[in-house]
């Protein structure tokens, strides 16, 4: 719970959990639960990423279509995605399996998917209906079933169950080790701006001359995923969303992982440089030099608005995003920018989510909010952005100086 207020909302392990399932290509997540469930997360997942639109399944020898918008009122309800079972009280007396059959033949007959991942809502969980056997007959080997996502437990475990999952219900195959290659694992849609964080992430090896192969959940297709094995190391971003998965795959393919601090400003991000290429024995130097650019304007930009206005040095700041996130974010706006740790209510900048940041002003306080993870004020971007890295270190650094400019 935030310290901004003690009736927060705060997304749940089942948030998490299907957020993880969507972030795979082509992949469609049945909700077996009942329509309040759903609603948010249909209506939400559409605007987390740009995927392509859904196709019927394609003919023999025919071309594959778009789907008609007009077919997807059977367990869709007219939305794209997140189709629903909306369970009712008789079938928490009789059983899900009926219902969940139907979807999935609905689903199997009017949408072509590489991956169908049914989750249980808390309640269909307790039911304790076997599904994963009817469902493979039904559809063949590409379907996985998370069958509780936790009870009263956070996104974040809710995603890591599901990330797990992901992998071993997938047929992950090793037919040989690419040298510098790297999984990025960790990665949720839930997080503000995760497509931005992997291109910068991307960009940074890449000067190093290490390529990322698959990231879990966040984009990677499932013939992708299937490779997994085939890097040299798996990276581990976000602790909380992807340890859990790298220790299964060192345990299960052998293949070592890496999980360094979140690269949050130029320090951390150049220690995350240097601690991959020591282990894959590759140069960091063009990185390193892309950050000591970097921090030269950030000095400039700094000093000029230090000199005007005699700030961000010693501006109460305050950081609620998660465990790994918020001990990041603290160090470089602390360490960096001289700005002091404080409660949300003393805070000039508070640095967090749309609900947190929406509470804070219902107290008609005087600061600035820059969010930091999702759900989000429904800005909408165009280019991607991210604090990771040194181009998220900058863009930090931006939001800052422009949200202290906003108070003036």
């Amino acid at each position: 719970m935030t310290n901004a207020g003690s009736k927060s909302i705060t997304p749940d392990c089942t948030t998490g959990a299907i957020f993880a399932m969507e972030g795979i290509r082509n992949a469609v997540v049945l909700l077996n639960g009942p329509m309040g469930c759903r609603f948010y997360h249909s209506t939400t997942s559409r605007f987390l990423t740009i995927r392509p639109l859904l196709r019927l399944p394609q003919e023999e020898g025919g071309e594959a279509r778009p789907v008609d918008y007009n077919t997807l009122n059977n367990w869709f309800f007219r939305q794209e995605r997140v189709p629903c079972t909306w369970l009712d009280g008789e079938d928490y007396v009789y059983g899900t399996r009926e219902k969940v059959l139907e979807a999935l033949a609905y689903i199997r007959d009017h949408v072509a998917f590489d991956l169908l991942a049914i989750v249980n809502s808390p309640g269909a969980a307790l039911i304790g209906d076997a599904l994963l056997e009817p469902a493979r007959a039904l559809l063949g080997e590409k379907v996985i079933l998370l069958e509780t996502p936790g009870w009263s437990a956070s996104w974040e475990d809710g995603a890591s169950a599901a990330a797990l999952q992901v992998l071993k219900g997938l047929k992950l195959r090793k037919d040989r080790e690419v040298p510098g290659r790297v999984n990025l694992l960790g990665v949720n849609l839930w997080q503000r701006y995760h497509e931005g964080d992997v291109l910068e992430l991307k960009r940074l090896l890449a000067l190093c001359g290490v390529g990322i192969g698959a990231v879990l959940c966040a984009g990677t297709s499932v013939p992708e995923l299937e490779r997994l094995p085939e890097a040299e190391l798996n990276l581990v971003v976000c602790p909380e969303l992807g340890l859990d998965c790298a220790k299964y795959l060192e345990e299960a393919w052998g293949t070592p992982y890496l999980c360094p601090d979140l690269p949050v400003g130029f320090s951390a991000s150049e220690r995350f440089v240097e601690d991959v290429c020591r282990r894959l024995g590759k140069d960091p130097a063009p990185a390193l030099e892309e950050s000591r650019r970097a921090r030269a304007l950030a000095w400039y930009k700094l000093r000029d608005f230090e000199q005007s206005y005699g700030r961000p040095r010693g501006v109460k700041f305050h950081v609620d995003i998660g465990p790994s996130a918020d001990r990041a974010y603290t160090a470089f706006l602390r360490d960096y920018l001289a700005m002091i740790p404080s409660p949300a209510q003393e805070a000039e900048l508070v640095f967090s989510d749309a609900n947190v940041i929406a509470e804070l002003m219902l107290e008609n306080r005087t600061f600035c909010g820059i969010e930091a993870r999702m759900p989000s004020m429904g800005y909408t971007d165009l280019i991607p952005k991210t604090h990771l890295g040194v181009n998220g270190a900058l863009f930090l650094i931006e939001q800052v100086l422009n949200g202290l400019m906003s108070k003036i």
